[in-house]
């Protein structure tokens, strides 16, 4: 993949290993929005416009650099597509409709907040309560662009004006969190030095957060590419692999110990090619 670094943009020469479109829907990220030609990406107080073009992919932002990590562009694809390969034969297929996806390196507080809205939701619930949690209580960054608030902002949030945004009973979970990651042992910094297991069990000890989402935020927030998150199409997609009857956490198990530390890039492209079908 061929990218180009320029003051005020990143170019990306077209590639199969990255696709904006399949990456932003791939069901790991809520905070962005279709624009003319691309789309605007939201992430803590920054925000990217993405342009797609007929021979390349052009990121704006005056955070280059972050964006630059966001979508994990210093990571070698197509050798991690070859792992994968070789760890199980036929994987090849699980690139359909998918080869272009990327996994995103996103904001751990945000990440945690995001996926709790998303629980028992569909996706256009999700991006519209989001949404409106940025414009009434994000940082404006520009005309009709507002930020993720910070956690100091949020947590002076009622249960009450979280259900007006359409939060329904997530809003009491919502309001505990945000209570809970206040405390010095949920300080973000302090989680990421932790181990995979020891994130996750303090993790699910967050009110609501149960082992789906705490997989889902250990991958999609803390970047813990050895975590496979199981949901409904997971469970299906492990009858591909395996006969055997398995619970949630024993068909996790099992997946992990055949993609080891590719687990969760191995997840994101099941996941996508179940869901396309």
């Amino acid at each position: 993949m061929v990218i180009n670094r320029f003051n005020d943009r990143i170019e990306i020469l077209s590639s199969e290993d990255f696709n904006l479109q399949q990456t932003l829907t791939s069901g790991q990220v809520f905070s962005y929005s279709e624009i003319d030609g691309g789309y605007l990406v939201v992430s803590r107080d920054y925000y990217a416009k993405i342009l797609e073009q007929k021979d390349k992919t052009v990121i704006y932002s005056e955070n280059l650099d972050y964006f630059f990590d966001y979508f994990d562009l210093g990571t070698d694809y197509s050798l991690i597509k070859k792992k994968l390969c070789k760890m199980y034969f036929g994987f090849e297929k699980f690139f359909k409709n998918g080869n272009g996806i990327r996994l995103l390196r996103q904001d751990p507080y945000q990440t945690i907040i995001s996926f709790i809205v998303s629980q028992n939701n569909n996706i256009k619930r999700i991006h519209g309560i989001l949404d409106k949690i940025q414009k009434k209580y994000g940082k404006r960054l520009s005309d009709g662009i507002f930020g993720f608030p910070d956690l100091q902002e949020l947590s002076k949030v009622s249960a009450e004006e979280f259900k007006n945004l359409g939060c329904g009973y997530r809003s009491e979970y919502l309001v505990q969190v945000l209570k809970d990651l206040k405390k010095q042992e949920y300080n973000i910094d302090f989680l990421r030095k932790l181990s995979t297991k020891s994130l996750r069990e303090m993790l699910v000890k967050l009110y609501g957060v149960g082992p789906k989402v705490a997989d889902c935020i250990l991958l999609f927030g803390f970047y813990r590419i050895d975590a496979f998150p199981v949901d409904t199409w997971i469970k299906k997609a492990y009858y591909l692999f395996d006969s055997k009857p398995r619970n949630v956490s024993q068909i996790s198990d099992f997946l992990e110990s055949i993609f080891k530390d590719l687990s969760g890039y191995a997840q994101m492209y099941i996941f996508n090619y179940m869901i396309s079908q």
